[in-house]
């Protein structure tokens, strides 16, 4: 009996992390070119949001590291 335990178990965690496995590596390429070559639609709005996100992760470090200090 608990050797199908077990073996529920793992068909259970092997079913459930399959869908997390699952890419789309062309569209990520696609839009990669495009990003280097600056010829994404939207470019100026698409690199806006970009630097924002990478300030506000800055930010974060930042408060983060002035709070460990204190």
């Amino acid at each position: 009996m608990e050797k199908h335990r077990k073996l529920f178990i793992f068909v259970v965690a092997s079913l459930l992390t399959l869908p997390a496995c699952e890419q789309h590596p062309s569209s990520n390429k696609t839009d990669g070119i495009k990003d280097a070559l600056d010829a994404r639609p939207n470019e100026e709005m698409r690199d806006l949001g970009e630097d924002v996100g990478k300030a506000a992760k800055d930010i974060g470090r930042d408060l983060k590291d002035a709070v460990q200090e204190k």
